[in-house]
């Protein structure tokens, strides 16, 4: 038969594949990686010999090219500017108020286009905050800031830049002014109509069930998590089981399963009953918000039920083939998602595995087991990348948690949900919510005890691209053998690359010193290679002011947690040895418990002077809570300090200096380097380390109290001879730091300034591998965010 006669089924999938790999290549980047993903990928749909299937992909590029090239935003069209004054058309389910902030999308007409932005504003009094609150507008008038967002400054941190891009948003509106509008723009975007429907709905449930029973409904049928409180979302991060909360196939299909057989037992007709699901399933996709997954399930099971309906073969493969083809042609930004990576993986896997024999012949215990490690095992290349761990949890909380959320925590909550409609004052009702209410609280009750007394993560951090490559090939290597049931010699092989690839940042040969761009504080990583050891100086910190009742927030944001610890993670930083704190300043310490709250650390490392403020001391119990143990260093003392590195302290008494004069400063060997880290140390302290070591000399210079001109005097200089210096600063803060005069001294002496305000993050890399001179221009050497930010 002529190949180009027919098309086998199942070969969907090459063409799917050969369009992904395009797409990264031309949104993300030709990078290596993708190159090669990119020959093969099309290797594999030529060597099929399918003129059909070669068709079918070449015209999924073109339409993805002029989708791509003529229909689809790639910046901003609105003008930059400080005092920007517009009115927005409200995408009505982006309203957020959380203490004193407001967040929402907008649209706005600029005679070109309606382009979306996101607006951030502050409340000015609790009033106002309830006018908000309760009644979200359709329209608004905004005045400030229009600004690009911000691209990120630490390495592997969130960006929060790609993530609007997502949303096809390219422009943030800092707004010091909004007013309501009660004239509604005649002309709102389709997709804003559409989400007033979506919140309509949002808005009977808030008004007729009670609060947990309200929040979960949301979330399991209409993918709304804006109420869903951070702590409980946290637990079931910690356990695995995250992804109960997102609307899967799993919940489409069981949906569809229950209207099926309520439509049945009302005697409408298998026929009517079809058609009747093909109408409702996209008015289902649209009250859900068209999320990606949503889209790939939605979709799936209305590919299927078509080809039911008018006698169309469609495998399960080919519907997600064509679903990912139909999301990449539409959203082409989506290939930066976690939410498409993992529900087009994970669903992929399901698929390829209901289809194979030796998976069949498994006991239900057995495929459950096996099924669960392959999932597991598959996304880890996906988690690590986005969240630099994973949680074994889930292999053994599944059992737990999908029979009692998708069997009957999700029944529950849609049984309410048509009471609401039809008996919402009954006593049915109300006993439906009370039951749904219990169940709940059994499930958080049990996510938030096992999270707390247990750790599931597995610490991995941000690989790199040719470890993921490995990675991925490993783990389609082990798929292959466990097809053609291979022995346990290759599996044993295949086991141990992986291991190899999972902890290969943990474990690096290569070590680092990292300045972490913490804004206005200062926050240093030394990281021993091979895993030996990895301290922390100071923590970076901002000064929180006492505020209302009504302004605080679900979530305050906590530099520790929120910067320093992500970096950490990243960096593959499993636990610490000791956080060194040079001296008691909120910007140096107060993101301490943020950090030793979610990492193990065995020691906190300060002096006398620390230890002694009143602000310090009322940490105590909460660092012993942690199991963390508070030591005091000595002059000249190596315990609990990184190899060849020693204390240095002044031995005047406390009232002799300032806070910052009191900086314990660190100075040794670090990758065949003379390093110094002087805290916010003064000119005074910094002539008091001269009297006390005169022939001292550094090759590398933490510039003392972010480069003020109270510090970095001419023979601190002279005498340290520095190659390099090292200078932590806020963007534009408001202390002039680094102030100009010590940028010149610095100048004049031809020493490399390195300034987390200009360069964002700064790493220096070094080994104590023996070889390490032939690869000597990666090593020993400095390395810093200059595409970030703008250099």
């Amino acid at each position: 038969m002529d190949s180009c006669s027919e098309m086998s089924s199942r070969k969907l999938i090459f063409s799917a594949i050969a369009l992904l790999t395009s797409v990264a290549g031309i949104v993300h980047g030709f990078t290596p990686i993708v190159i090669i993903a990119l020959i093969f990928s099309w290797w594999r749909l030529l060597v099929q010999k399918d003129c059909r299937l070669f068709f079918i992909s070449i015209t999924a590029i073109l339409l993805f090219g002029i989708r791509y090239n003529y229909f689809l935003q790639k910046d901003t069209t609105l003008e930059l500017t400080e005092d920007a004054e517009m009115i927005l058309a409200v995408k009505e389910t982006s309203w957020k108020v959380d203490g004193n902030k407001l967040e929402f999308e907008g649209s706005a007409n600029n005679d070109k286009t309606n382009e979306k932005l996101m607006i951030n504003y502050y409340i000015s009094s609790e009033k106002e905050k309830q006018q908000l609150i309760e009644q979200i507008p359709l329209t608004v008038k905004v005045k400030g800031a229009l600004t690009t967002p911000e691209p990120p400054s630490n390495f592997n941190q969130f960006n929060y830049q790609t993530y609007l891009k997502t949303k096809n948003i390219f422009c943030v509106l800092k707004a010091s002014d909004l007013t309501v509008l009660k004239d509604n723009l005649k002309e709102r975007p389709l997709g804003y109509v559409l989400d007033s429907f979506r919140q309509k709905l949002l808005s009977h449930i808030d008004q007729l069930m009670s609060a947990r029973p309200s929040v979960y409904t949301k979330t399991l049928l209409f993918a709304d998590k804006r109420t869903f409180k951070h702590e409980v979302i946290d637990a079931y991060k910690e356990l695995g089981v995250i992804h109960l909360l997102s609307i899967s196939g799993l919940h489409v299909s069981l949906l569809v399963s229950i209207i099926k057989r309520l439509l049945l037992k009302m005697q409408v007709s298998r026929e009517s009953t079809a058609t009747s699901l093909l109408l409702g399933l996209p008015v289902y996709g649209i009250v859900t918000g068209f999320g990606i997954s949503v889209l790939r399930a939605v979709g799936q099971i209305w590919l299927k039920l078509f080809g039911e309906k008018f006698a169309f073969s469609l495998t399960t493969l080919d519907s997600w083939s064509l679903m990912l083809m139909i999301t990449l042609i539409i959203s082409p930004y989506s290939i930066y998602t976690i939410s498409l990576q993992l529900s087009y993986l994970i669903s992929f896997v399901i698929i390829v595995l209901s289809r194979q024999s030796y998976f069949l012949r498994l006991t239900k215990v057995k495929a459950y087991i096996v099924l669960n490690m392959l999932l597991l095992t598959t996304s880890i290349p996906v988690l690590s990348y986005h969240f630099y761990e994973f949680s074994w949890g889930v292999l053994v909380l599944n059992s737990l948690f999908i029979p009692v959320v998708s069997g009957l925590l999700l029944p529950l909550l849609l049984i309410a949900l048509l009471l609401s409609f039809i008996v919402p004052r009954s006593l049915l009702f109300q006993m439906v919510l009370y039951i749904a209410e219990q169940l709940i609280r059994l499930l958080e009750m049990i996510a938030g005890e096992v999270a707390f007394k247990m750790n599931f993560n597995i610490i991995t951090g941000r690989l790199s691209p040719g470890i993921y490559l490995l990675l991925v090939v490993t783990i389609m290597l082990l798929f292959i053998l466990i097809e053609k049931r291979l022995t346990k010699k290759y599996f044993y092989i295949l086991f141990i690359v992986f291991l190899l690839c999972v902890y290969s940042v943990r474990f690096s040969p290569v070590g680092q010193v990292l300045m972490i761009d913490v804004g206005q504080g200062e926050s240093i990583l030394i990281k021993k290679p091979w895993g030996k050891g990895n301290y922390l100086i100071d923590t970076g910190g901002q000064i929180n002011y006492p505020v209302e009742k009504w302004e605080e927030r679900e979530s305050e944001f906590d530099v520790g947690k929120n910067i320093v610890l992500p970096v950490l993670k990243s960096e593959g930083v499993n636990k610490l040895e000791s956080i060194i704190i040079s001296h008691p300043d909120i910007d140096h310490y107060g993101g301490l418990l943020g950090i030793i709250g979610h990492l193990p650390t065995k020691q906190v490392v300060s002096s006398k002077v620390t230890f002694w403020q009143e602000n310090f001391q009322a940490m105590f119990p909460s660092i012993e809570s942690y199991g963390t143990i508070i030591k005091e260093v000595t002059e000249g003392s190596n315990l609990n300090l990184p190899d060849k590195t020693f204390a240095l302290l002044s031995q005047r008494t406390i009232n002799d200096l300032s806070k910052n004069d009191n900086s314990l400063a660190l100075y040794g060997l670090i990758g065949g380097k003379r390093w110094l880290f002087t805290g916010d140390l003064e000119i005074s302290g910094e002539k008091s380390l001269l009297l006390k070591y005169p022939n001292i000399k550094a090759d590398i210079l933490k510039v003392g109290h972010h480069g003020s001109d109270t510090s970095t005097h001419n023979v601190f200089l002279d005498q340290l001879e520095p190659e390099a210096a090292l200078i932590s600063s806020g963007t534009a803060n408001r202390y002039g730091h680094p102030h100009d005069s010590v940028i010149q001294k610095l100048s004049d002496r031809g020493i490399s300034t390195f300034r987390t305000d200009i360069n964002g993050a700064i790493k220096y890399r070094f080994t104590d591998w023996p070889y390490a001179k032939y690869i000597d221009s990666y090593l020993f050497s400095f390395e810093y965010n200059r595409k970030q930010r703008g250099e």
